[in-house]
């Protein structure tokens, strides 16, 4: 059930320390402890890649299997959005309503966060605007917190580039859109989004492909990261 599985949103690591700026596009809740959800007794097996890849190996889960693709898909984009500053824990079960992970977004250019749903998508054939035309009603299925106060992004990634008929469909859509292309050992290859995200104060904030180690090898891989002011943005705390 999507509100059980909420328990490890709460337990996960505080969000990196960020240097915020003001933004007067938004008015932020004056009190975030509404975006906390709710808690819960159940412990689920796994909560991030190295728990679930250990769960995988102690249950001999295959991994050909639609269940483990699906899952380490889920916790690869999980990981890669936490460096673009995302704090998400996965809903899991089959009550999930279409939402893979939920939780917050801390761009630079907000003194607090939005708040996110993720969808996930492992694809063998392309993305269609299709997909992202849905992400309207997985907003609507959301929890309580997160449908309230018009402060939510809906983030759809996918292992398959985007066509130019998604690109449309992230620009006409009526709900504010992320799109990030997710590959690999969980690279972020391309970050983009509609003026619905703009419109929530993230002004400022753009994107820039650069090359970081971590390919085969010892060579250089290419990821697309944020920028703010035209400089690149390390949610760490880097330049700000």
């Amino acid at each position: 059930m999507l509100r059980r599985s909420l328990t490890h949103l709460s337990t996960l690591p505080n969000p990196p320390s960020l240097r915020w700026h003001s933004s007067p596009s938004i008015n932020l809740p004056p009190n975030n402890n509404h975006l906390h959800p709710p808690t819960t007794t159940t412990t689920p097996p796994h909560h991030d890649l190295p728990t679930f890849l250990a769960h995988a190996r102690a249950t001999s889960l295959s991994p050909t299997t639609t269940l483990y693709i699906g899952t380490h898909y889920e916790y690869l984009c999980q990981h890669a959005l936490r460096r673009l500053s995302f704090t998400l824990a996965r809903t899991g079960g089959r009550s999930d309503r279409g939402i893979d992970l939920i939780g917050h977004w801390h761009p630079p250019s907000l003194p607090g966060p939005l708040r996110a749903l993720v969808q996930c998508k492992a694809l063998g054939a392309k993305a269609t605007p299709n997909m992202v035309r849905e992400l309207e009603g997985m907003l609507a299925g959301a929890p309580e917190a997160w449908r309230e106060g018009g402060g939510t992004v809906v983030v759809l990634c996918s292992t398959k580039g985007a066509t130019v008929g998604v690109r449309e469909a992230v620009r006409e859509a009526r709900v504010p859109v992320l799109w990030v292309g997710v590959e690999g050992a969980g690279w972020v290859r391309q970050l983009f989004w509609n003026e619905r995200v703009v419109g929530l104060g993230v002004e400022g904030v753009g994107r820039v492909v650069r090359y970081v180690p971590g390919g085969e090898g010892g060579g250089l891989e290419k990821e697309v990261v944020l920028t703010w002011k035209g400089e690149v943005w390390e949610p760490g705390g880097g330049r700000g």
